[in-house]
């Protein structure tokens, strides 16, 4: 039996339904109900509106009843056909559901012969733990199995389970000491070091109580030591991880860690620095191309509404710009050759800024990420409060009739004078007085 061997023959003629007096009626509606608007009752009247209540109820369930025979001698037609065909489709919905649920179970069965194969294959760098970590009921996603996931997404997700399942083996061998076998039987179950140190503490109050071995007068010897720790988060994280599974009790006196930037909502402030940044672009991790990185800084000091300070820096990506970013920018490899590294041109953007509120334009879903991350990695804390303005012209799209919210366009839109878009100088003049046209609208 083929689809195309099955022919359905029906009737098919468009509905029509004619209203043919509709203005005649709708008319002596309006007359008849203006005889009604407006009129005041008081409580001696209570048999007149009751009167009245019952004259308009009349009248409308007249129309409610036409309305309802119409459209049910209107849909009997179609509804008769609908349900001959529900019984055809239960016929073929019977095998065709069974044979559906088997391919679809098969074909999972199949991916997750692939996902394994892959996961056994990267996961030989672990060497003795690989069979382990494999087995782990917390290592396989049954998300995998989706079809949405897609081989890539799955194998990044494997390949960054098994890198730091790895990272905590390490971990576990460097500092789990009289602990690491015990340490290794309770990853093996999570595939996490979460609630590590808890555990290590019991371990270690089963050793003091004897009844698994008694402490040894080393163990017992407390003391401490105060020191200052410069790292980024991953490695703070990991020397915090490696005293927990040592059952180092660790007290925190300072968090110098950077915090992430808390943002503002209201343009109640004149005095802020704008910023803007270029990057080198990337044709993304898909095609083999690392993240994109800063090329360029630039922002205006704004002191009571008026710029009075400038900051203009290039950076020396560390990669390539692609070519079609450096024709939007002007903005070369020859050009940032020479210039400091990012992590330098970071540290002076800071001093710049100081503690001001930094104000951008769609800074919050692009800028900020990379102003952040180059932070982070320079050791840089960059915790000011942020303004932005594309978040805030939003407000007043629909109002004014914009077509869009992009800087260049609302910098036409406010006759304001755009020296050199796509330069980070410029654009952060540009927005800046874009910043104060946006408030007188409010």
């Amino acid at each position: 039996m083929q689809a195309n061997e099955i022919v359905i023959k029906a009737d098919q003629v468009p509905g029509r339904v004619v209203f043919s007096n509709y203005s005649e009626v709708k008319e002596q509606l309006l007359k008849g109900v203006a005889l009604y608007a407006g009129k005041q009752y008081s409580v001696d009247d209570i048999d007149e509106a009751q009167n009245d209540c019952k004259t308009l109820k009349a009248v409308r369930d007249k129309i409610s009843k036409a309305q309802k025979e119409l459209k049910e001698a209107y849909s009997k037609p179609y509804l008769d056909v609908d349900e001959k065909l529900n019984e055809l489709l239960e016929i073929i919905d019977k095998p065709y559901k069974q044979i559906k649920a088997f391919v679809d179970t098969s074909e999972k069965e199949a991916k997750a012969l692939e996902i394994k194969k892959y996961a056994r294959q990267q996961a030989a760098v672990l060497g003795e733990y690989a069979d382990k970590i494999i087995a782990s009921p917390a290592f396989f996603n049954q998300s995998w199995l989706l079809k949405k996931y897609t081989a890539k997404k799955y194998q990044d997700e494997i390949d960054q389970t098994i890198s730091q399942a790895a990272a905590d083996i390490t971990k576990i061998k460097n500092a789990g000491g009289k602990n690491g076998a015990a340490l290794l039987a309770r990853y093996y179950e999570t595939l996490s070091l979460d609630g590590a140190k808890a555990f290590v503490e019991t371990l270690n109050a089963d050793y003091t109580d004897g009844s698994v071995g008694l402490a040894t007068e080393d163990d017992k010897v407390k003391g401490y030591k105060v020191l200052k720790i410069t790292a980024t988060e991953s490695q703070m994280a990991s020397i915090l991880d490696e005293l927990s599974l040592m059952g180092v009790d660790v007290e925190e006196i300072e968090d110098g860690m950077p915090k992430e930037m808390p943002e503002k909502t209201e343009p109640d402030f004149n005095s802020f620095v704008a910023f803007d940044i270029e990057t080198t672009g990337t044709f993304g991790a898909g095609n083999g191309d690392a993240e994109a990185a800063i090329t360029e800084i630039g922002a205006v000091r704004v002191v009571d509404g008026q710029i009075v300070e400038k900051f203009d820096e290039l950076a020396n990506p560390g990669r390539k710009i692609v070519p079609r970013i450096a024709r939007i920018t002007h903005i070369t490899d020859e050009m940032v050759a020479d210039k400091p590294p990012v992590d330098e041109v970071i540290k002076s953007f800071k001093d710049f800024v100081g503690d001001d509120v930094l104000v951008g334009h769609n800074i919050k879903s692009s800028d900020l990420h990379y102003i952040s991350r180059a932070a982070k990695k320079a050791g840089v804390k960059l915790e000011n409060p942020f303004f932005d303005t594309y978040i805030f012209a939003r407000r007043f799209k629909k109002a004014q009739g914009w077509e869009k919210l992009n800087l260049g366009y609302l910098a036409e839109k406010f006759s304001i004078n755009h020296q050199e878009a796509h330069r980070a100088w410029s654009d952060a003049e540009t927005n800046a007085e874009v910043y104060f046209a946006l408030k007188k609208i409010e």
